[in-house]
């Protein structure tokens, strides 16, 4: 048996496995599938922000964030430093340290964010905007 494993870089309107989970403001998370895990060993998310949309400013605990630009461009906040990010790029958002992302661009901004915890509680707090 074959199976087709092509993909849009543009993201559903409605995923297969249920809708987007609208997260700080104006990412939406999308679905991820492990082909051959029985579980997730670690925690990775997709997420799609649309043009002019953000994912509003907002921190943790317990949790380091790397963000992979898969598509899109924007501007990305980590603490008081602003970063300009396209794809290719990869972002880091250290613990207790506030971060956000704006879609600046006229498609929609794509990015994979990847989980490393770092021991503790993990907490998320929303803040103001960008």
């Amino acid at each position: 048996m074959t199976r087709d494993h092509s993909t849009s870089l543009h993201a559903p309107a409605d995923a297969e496995q249920g809708a987007p989970t609208v997260l700080h403001g104006g990412g939406r998370r999308l679905p991820v599938r492990w082909i051959n895990r029985e579980s997730s060993p670690i925690t990775i998310s997709r997420y799609c922000i649309d043009p002019g949309a953000e994912v509003s400013l907002h921190v943790h605990t317990g949790k380091l964030e790397y963000w992979l630009i898969l598509a899109g461009a924007g501007i990305v906040r980590v603490g008081s430093d602003i970063f300009a990010v396209a794809e290719g790029d990869i972002i880091a958002t250290e613990p207790t340290v506030p971060h956000a992302l704006q879609n600046t661009g006229s498609v929609q901004l794509l990015f994979v964010n990847i989980v490393q915890a770092t021991g503790g509680p993990i907490t998320t707090t929303d803040l103001t905007g960008i």
